[in-house]
């Protein structure tokens, strides 16, 4: 499984953070699992133990910082709420900011571009934009 794969499962476990009022990390062992009883269907792209710990390891660290990487977001958006902004949006702007402020060995490129990129396929015609822009005002900030 590739790197972008893993961080497509992590950004689904995050994007489910605002739907579950008592989300708790343990959760993400039960989407490990159920990947695992759908291996069939997924034609062989279940996550190895690498994958794996690369996919709790985002997940987990973004819930983890989540009240700091939503005063980032919040800071860094003009005349906009943070509770307006789509939770596609709002999950792939907190995995790249996790990823920036804190996993070293993710540039901060890839996590701009890999959040723009799944914008593309995930959010609206407006998000790649919104959320390249977004990022990179908080880059320009730091």
């Amino acid at each position: 499984m590739s790197r972008h794969t893993a961080r497509i499962h992590a950004f689904n476990l995050i994007f489910q953070f605002p739907f579950h009022s008592e989300w708790q990390p343990s959760m993400i062992e039960g989407y490990l699992e159920s990947l695992s009883d759908l291996e069939e269907e997924l034609d062989g792209i279940n996550p190895n133990q690498e994958d794996s710990a690369f996919i709790i390891a985002e997940a987990s660290g973004t819930f983890n910082n989540l009240a700091e990487l939503d005063q980032l977001i919040s800071d860094n958006l003009k005349d906009w709420e943070l509770n307006r902004i789509a939770k596609v949006d709002l999950a792939l702007m907190r995995l790249a900011l996790y990823e920036i402020r804190h996993v070293a060995d993710i540039s901060t490129a890839t996590a701009i571009n890999e959040a723009v990129e799944l914008a593309k396929v995930y959010g609206s015609d407006e998000a790649p934009a919104f959320i390249n822009g977004l990022l990179g005002q908080v880059v320009r900030n730091e």
